[in-house]
């Protein structure tokens, strides 16, 4: 290995997601150099080759080559598609000095990873720049299926301010989705832990999965719920209103199949009994879950702030079919 920076993890910084974690820190870096070198082994853990997707425990060693990024990078530019650039910047809900917000379309990955190539907002993040010296950074993610919410800081110092109202939980997050059946109680929580799973797949590749519910807290971190039915459909559809306590990959879909309520469009997380097992109804393969807002008191201007998002069009068709009012 190229001889490079050795850099501590903090405490702040526990379960950071190391590609993030690089980007964040280092801004000579995209989040597709971050991949190369991962996986070439240039950028590693305490000595040990480690995916970008690796998650960061407070004392770890991350060493990094200085040589050879400037070459990386050059490797990496982006050629820009101009009709996600529209897009990004058309899907803007919320726009101040330290802040901005999309609704982030679903099918569009917060940042790369496995086969997203440069078709993620982290690439795009530049477009979203305007009269900022600096690029925007994400403060944190969505999964690629999820609409919803999405925010950016528009400088370092407005990324710490963000970043840390969301480790201390003072962000409310609030999401709506479709599921299949109505739960047994109307109102609740769902408390489990979750963690990943270590899977042999018949070619001998190890996979990991997430894990559904377990009490079993090895190698796992608690999640935690609040749920509350606002509307349903005779027993077989309900409109959840999500509020997760905890960040957890996955955590909402996961929890809503605890509950027997499958998300609509979650082939992932069903079972053989759901409707989606075999296909998906109303005409749609997409997922029925959306980051609807996000409540917090600004840093900067101490007032309390609430961030919208509309639904996606083939959630809002389904809520007018089923004449829900928003």
């Amino acid at each position: 290995m190229a001889k490079g920076q050795d850099i501590i993890v903090e405490n702040d910084d526990d379960d950071c997601r190391l590609s993030t974690w690089i980007t964040r820190n280092n801004k000579l870096l995209s989040f597709n150099s971050v991949n190369t070198l991962c996986r070439k082994g240039l950028i590693r853990v305490n000595g040990l080759k480690t995916k970008a997707s690796y998650r960061l425990v407070a004392g770890d060693t991350v060493s990094m080559p200085i040589p050879s990024l400037k070459t990386l990078d050059n490797k990496t530019k982006l050629k820009f598609d101009p009709l996600l650039e529209k897009e990004l910047k058309d899907s803007i809900i919320f726009k101040d000095e330290y802040l901005i917000a999309i609704n982030k379309p679903e099918g569009l990955a917060s940042q790369g990873g496995s086969h997203q190539g440069d078709r993620h907002i982290d690439a795009y993040k530049s477009t979203l720049q305007f009269d900022s010296n600096e690029a925007p950074r994400l403060i944190h993610r969505l999964d690629k299926d999820t609409s919803g919410v999405l925010l950016l800081a528009r400088n370092a110092k407005a990324a710490n301010m963000f970043t840390s109202l969301f480790r201390q939980n003072l962000i409310e997050k609030v999401y709506w989705a479709l599921v299949e059946g109505v739960p047994r109680k109307e109102e609740g929580i769902v408390e489990s832990y979750i963690g990943k799973l270590d899977i042999w797949k018949p070619n001998f590749q190890k996979e990991l999965i997430q894990e559904k519910s377990s009490w079993n807290r090895e190698n796992k971190k608690k999640a935690l719920s609040y749920y509350k039915v606002i509307e349903k459909v005779g027993s077989q559809y309900s409109w959840l209103q999500l509020k997760p306590a905890t960040g957890r990959t996955h955590q909402l879909r996961i929890h809503c199949a605890e509950l027997g309520t499958t998300i609509v469009g979650d082939r992932k997380y069903r079972n053989s009994q759901s409707r989606n097992y075999k296909g998906t109804p109303f005409g749609s393969k997409k997922l029925f879950l959306h980051a609807k807002s996000l409540t917090f008191m600004h840093p900067v201007s101490k007032k309390t702030t609430i961030i919208e998002a509309e639904l996606p069009n083939h959630m809002s068709l389904v809520w007018k079919d089923f004449g829900w009012e928003v």
